[in-house]
């Protein structure tokens, strides 16, 4: 089970957030809702437990750019590694075609946010059924296993890749 400090969030975090289970709530100045929530996957990676970042934006409207969104988003990233040393996944949804530009804007986002040498991405990219799967993994580099993780989740990506089950 993974622990958060809901108050350390909460310093960093520009928007409001409410706690209903284990989802992050906020709403935008815009009014925009977003759900933020880490779901535990079978995937072990390296002897550690992998939870999949999930970030759904409720209301299924366009919005402009909001960097209040990011930061909120990137303080919980935070506090997930600052109590937890488990591997992080993101993997893009492909329900409207636009896994790519999810994907290069959270990496974007991290890349920003990052300190140096503080965290392991790894990346990969196939084509599974026809549709484009975009994912990485993030690991934070205190954590002992970083490179038996690192290490299995490049044999998993590259069966994947290869089109292998």
């Amino acid at each position: 089970m993974i622990r958060f400090s809901i108050n350390r969030i909460l310093e960093h975090s520009p928007y409001e957030l409410i706690l209903s289970g284990n989802d992050f709530m906020f709403q935008t100045d815009l009014g925009i809702h977003y759900s933020i929530s880490f779901s535990k996957e079978d995937i072990i990676l390296g002897g550690c437990s992998t939870y999949q970042l999930v970030i759904r934006k409720i209301e299924d409207t366009k919005s402009r750019h909001d960097p209040k969104v990011e930061a909120t988003i990137l303080a919980i990233i935070d506090e997930f590694f600052r109590s937890n040393l488990e591997v992080m996944l993101y993997l893009c949804d492909t329900s409207d075609g636009r896994e790519q530009s999810r994907y290069r804007l959270f990496l974007s986002w991290f890349d920003r946010y990052v300190e140096n040498e503080r965290f392991t991405i790894c990346k990969a990219h196939a084509e599974v059924e026809g549709e484009g799967l975009f994912l990485c993994i993030i690991v934070d580099n205190r954590n002992p296993k970083r490179d038996a993780i690192v290490e299995d989740f490049e044999e998993k990506a590259t069966l994947l890749t290869e089109g292998k089950p």
